[in-house]
């Protein structure tokens, strides 16, 4: 079903999915919001060294260029929690939220599988989120090993879990309609260094490629 779906999706030019498409917005939410307790968790590491500013305490927690990313916890294929603070010191890390029903989004899926070995060698991370599956319900765990086994399939490897935001609560964070897929890059401080909806394997490599030299 997976390979179907991708390889149709990729005949398809790429365009942004949503309702409005709005790539250069400057602040991705007024911060009003925030994603339910259970998927912060804000409990301390208790193995991590107190010197180290991991994920980055002096800043605003939000969306914004410039804001610590929140320590948002979603469900892999397994059900268990994936904390993204499990990422925090990596070179850069790349948030995404997409769903299976856009075709953009399968688009940059399907790039992301091919190239994230080669990032995470280099100390590059992908956090990937989906919140609804091709039939517009919350991702559940079937969906997230259908994926899963796509990529082990096409390209020999899982560089990074696919984890389920089935309430949504990254794309509701930016308050409205939004064009997908939508994509943040954190530093090794969790701090965002970039945002963009309706992003592309292009942009994305570049933000990525920023933060690995």
């Amino acid at each position: 079903m997976m390979n179907k779906k991708i390889l149709i999706l990729l005949s398809l030019s790429i365009i942004a999915c949503g309702s409005e498409r709005n790539k250069n917005r400057q602040q991705a939410s007024n911060n009003s919001f925030r994603p339910s307790e259970s998927d912060i968790d804000n409990q301390e590491d208790a193995d991590q060294p107190q010197e180290v500013n991991c994920p980055n305490r002096d800043n605003t927690t939000g969306f914004n260029i410039g804001d610590t990313f929140p320590s948002v916890r979603y469900p892999n294929a397994e059900w268990e929690g994936v904390n993204i603070k499990s990422l925090c010191g990596s070179k850069a890390i790349l948030v995404v939220s997409a769903t299976e029903w856009c075709g953009a989004c399968m688009v940059e899926f399907d790039y992301l599988a091919m190239v994230a070995a080669d990032w995470k060698d280099q100390g590059g991370e992908v956090y990937y989120t989906l919140f609804e599956n091709y039939a517009r319900q919350p991702a559940a765990k079937h969906t997230l090993a259908a994926f899963e086994e796509y990529m082990l399939q096409t390209y020999g490897d899982i560089p990074f879990r696919v984890l389920s935001d089935s309430s949504g609560s990254l794309p509701r964070a930016l308050g409205g309609g939004v064009s997908l897929p939508i994509a943040w890059m954190l530093n090794e401080e969790m701090i965002v260094v970039n945002f963009s909806e309706g992003t592309s394997g292009p942009m994305v490599t570049g933000w990525m490629e920023n933060l690995l030299r």
